[in-house]
């Protein structure tokens, strides 16, 4: 009888506030519900039909709503019922300080209007590397649980490290459609296996087949943000560059348009978005008008830059009162040690960066002043969060093209100053030198790819107008990626599926940060957080981190632990691993059970040799088609190891016609095979100076025939071609230095290049003016 009159207690009460929007506080005071609690009540009191206590989180809210300000009268009238939208922006390559919000020099100003109005979490980390961390976030599981130890492009065969994730794993759109969710994916997906990276699938790790009923957006990591690869769904798509096309602008255009839609057909419903922006990985490609707005910004080097972002973040307050700034990384130099190219050469890769990021920062407001203007900002739980710290970069002077220096060999000072103005256009594949990344790191230890603090800990900020989370706090409690999927569940007052087509799945194994929203001085309810990545290791618990970088190709037990007590030491600058030799080995056995626990074992060294071993096995045939979609890169022909007859059978209507009749790879590194007046010529990018062209020595048609071209390989990265027309040798030549499958960053396309270009020697696309049979490549495996 008790417990039937306090469920009819509670559900009347229900009732009520259902018809006023309002509740009774210890005050006697109306007050007004937020969104956020008028689901986390309609949670606590659904649970209190089955059993008879009221749960904690009810009377908290409650309690809590006292402090609650006053709305306006439209957003009384807005139905509570309605669970929010979730949108969440995902950075790339950010660094801790690199928003101006965390301490940067003003190059994000509307998403510093985000953390004005909603919460920013200065102690929230992630996996120190891109698809690892995509895993958790997506999943709120540790990324080796699901199989994302590792990016796919340096996957094995090992549960842990493949580089998707795995079936059973539930993705937040699996969990969120059930509750009525629409949900789109946009941008860089980077959690498919390398094979199914072409558009005859299989789908099954696309968005599409991962819980997303749209996707826009590209597989990889490098994204060329002037001539990307795209899709939507499972087809590519056909861009239209004019104009001055680039990638971030059409993913928040094509964002927009998602919404728009969504709208129009179902208002009723909320949405799920989850917006990944290649920004700001190298290539850094911001558009002209950006970089020029940058010129000079950086002249004083990445030693001032740092200090003043540590002041910034201190005034900010950011950090707390004690922190120290940690030393600079021994891969840094002092700025004043450059020489006078070297240092402009350097400043200009950093103008890059500030000039993508702001760009970016603009894209957001775009995508935001859209919500508003559409009525959904209000009821859009959204947070912005970047995958890992920056990231290391490469020489003192940065690089002008990242695949030449990690495949052929370094970009002479002289190189990077003749071609200086290149620097961040479509002409380049850059990327910044260390110092840079130190200081988007600001005031941590280490980069990208580490796991100290410069590698994991990430700028985290959550707005919520009805959600009643705070305005311009700052919470401190330690969190992780894998805590975004059950702080959104319990935000929207979801549960996750247990099961899925009747097999059950991979329990959430993240801890919600909600609690404080409510709580903002309170201890974090987190316990444990491993980190492994690339063989670099840590371990926090209650306030202490042990943490090892792993070198290179050595023994993982010769590694050296270092320890830090983080509740007291927020950039990891004093060493306590000899003073306190206890907690040492009590954190490292800690990793090791957590590593058994979540399947690492046993890790892997030469992550190069992985990158090789991960590329498809080679085919003796591939047909191509004109108007094909492209095949991925690394399912491309290997030139590199193996002899190769390539064939087009072709219809000409005269002797000067024109066109691509095989591209693959771009304008760093690729080559076309293509018709300019009736001549056939071949050109080969080794590097962006390294061009060479072999051009037919007579003019081919009118006619139906086969064009060919024999390549015999004369050394190992060498190669001889003969061109032939209907068996006629037209034309020879010799190629001195190939790259291997791995190294361009575009696929294979057939009778046009729409993606990026490679010769010079026409305009793109460069449709060909006659018809292609197909292109037939013959590969000589032995």
């Amino acid at each position: 009888m008790a417990y039937w009159r306090s469920s009819c207690s509670l559900l009347w009460a229900y009732q009520w506030w259902v018809v006023s929007d309002f509740f009774v506080c210890k005050s006697g005071k109306l007050m007004p519900v937020s969104r956020r609690r008028f689901l986390r009540m309609s949670t606590a009191l659904g649970a209190a039909a089955t059993v008879p206590v009221a749960t904690t989180a009810y009377a908290s809210a409650r309690n809590a709503s006292a402090s609650a300000p006053q709305s306006d009268a439209r957003w009384r009238q807005r139905d509570l019922s309605r669970k929010p939208n979730v949108a969440i922006l995902v950075l790339d390559d950010v660094g801790f300080a690199d928003l101006s919000c965390f301490g940067s020099e003003g190059l994000t100003p509307n998403i510093d209007k985000l953390a004005g109005n909603g919460v920013r979490f200065n102690n929230f980390h992630v996996t120190a590397l891109c698809a690892p961390t995509r895993a958790c976030l997506l999943t709120g599981s540790n990324a080796h649980a699901v199989g994302v130890g590792n990016i796919a492009e340096w996957g094995r065969d090992h549960p842990a490290y493949r580089g998707w994730i795995r079936p059973d794993a539930l993705t937040l759109a699996e969990m969120l459609q059930p509750a009525g969710y629409a949900t789109m994916a946009l941008g860089k997906w980077h959690l498919s296996s390398l094979p199914d990276q072409n558009v005859s699938g299989p789908y099954d790790h696309w968005p599409n087949g991962r819980g997303f009923d749209r996707w826009y957006g590209a597989h990889g990591n490098a994204i060329d943000h002037f001539h990307p690869e795209v899709f939507e769904n499972t087809h590519q798509v056909r861009l239209d560059k004019q104009d001055g096309y680039h990638f971030t602008e059409d993913l928040v255009g094509r964002a927009s348009d998602y919404v728009k839609d969504h709208i129009a057909a179902t208002d009723d419903q909320p949405f799920f978005m989850y917006l990944a922006f290649g920004a700001c990985h190298f290539p850094f490609h911001p558009p002209a008008d950006y970089l020029q707005r940058e010129r000079g910004r950086y002249d004083a080097g990445w030693d001032a830059l740092r200090q003043s972002r540590f002041e910034r973040q201190q005034a900010l307050g950011i950090l707390p009162p004690d922190t120290r700034l940690s030393a600079s990384n021994p891969r840094v130099p002092d700025w004043q040690s450059l020489t006078a190219e070297e240092r402009r050469v350097s400043a200009r890769m950093q103008e890059a960066y500030a000039a993508f990021l702001k760009h970016t920062d603009d894209q957001i407001g775009r995508f935001v002043d859209m919500l508003a203007a559409e009525g959904q900002l209000d009821n859009t739980i959204l947070m912005v969060l970047s995958d890992n710290g920056a990231a290391s970069g490469g020489p003192v002077q940065g690089m002008l093209d990242v695949r030449r220096v990690s495949y052929m060999g370094e970009e002479s000072l002289d190189y990077l100053v003749d071609n200086i103005d290149l620097i961040g256009t479509q002409h380049s594949q850059c990327m910044y030198a260390p110092g840079w990344g130190n200081a988007g790191n600001t005031p941590l230890q280490w980069f990208k790819g580490d796991t100290h603090g410069g590698g994991t800990r990430s700028p985290l900020i959550v707005h919520w107008p009805q959600g009643d989370i705070g305005q311009g706090q700052i919470l401190d409690q330690y969190h992780h990626a894998i805590d975004i999927v059950p702080s959104v569940l319990e935000m929207t007052a979801t549960k996750a599926p247990v099961s899925r087509h009747g097999k059950r799945t991979l329990p959430v194994q993240g801890d919600s940060f909600a609690y404080a929203f409510d709580a903002p001085a309170a201890t974090t309810s987190k316990r444990v957080q491993y980190f492994e990545t690339l063989g670099d290791r840590a371990i926090w618990s209650d306030g202490w981190k042990a943490v090892v970088r792993h070198h290179g190709d050595g023994n993982f037990e010769d590694d050296v632990w270092e320890l830090y007590h983080t509740d007291k030491d927020f950039s990891e600058t004093v060493n306590l691993a000899e003073q306190r030799t206890d907690k040492l080995v009590e954190l490292v056995a800690l990793w090791d059970a957590e590593a058994e626990r979540h399947g690492i074992l046993p890790m892997a060294n030469n992550t190069f040799q992985l990158y090789k071993d991960a590329v498809p096995p080679p085919r003796r045939r591939h047909v191509f088609y004109p108007g094909m979609s492209r095949l991925d890169r690394l399912s491309a022909p290997d030139l590199y190891h193996f002899d190769a007859t390539l064939k087009a059978g072709v219809a000409l209507d005269s002797d000067s016609v024109s066109g691509v009749l095989l591209a693959s790879g771009d304008g760093g590194a690729g080559y076309e095979w293509y018709l300019r007046d009736g001549f056939v010529k071949f050109c080969y990018v080794f590097t962006r100076e390294q061009r060479f062209t072999i051009t037919s020595q007579q003019r081919v048609g009118p006619g139906t025939q086969q064009i060919s071209l024999d390549w015999r390989k004369t050394g190992e990265s060498s190669a001889r071609l003969v061109m032939h027309a209907d068996g006629r040798r037209i034309g020879e030549g010799v190629l001195p230095k190939l790259w291997g499958v791995f190294v361009p960053n575009s696929g294979v396309r057939c009778g046009a290049n729409h993606d990026a270009p490679i010769s010079d020697d026409y305009i793109a696309p460069g449709t060909f003016a006659g018809v292609i049979e197909r292109v037939i490549v013959d590969v000589a495996i032995s």
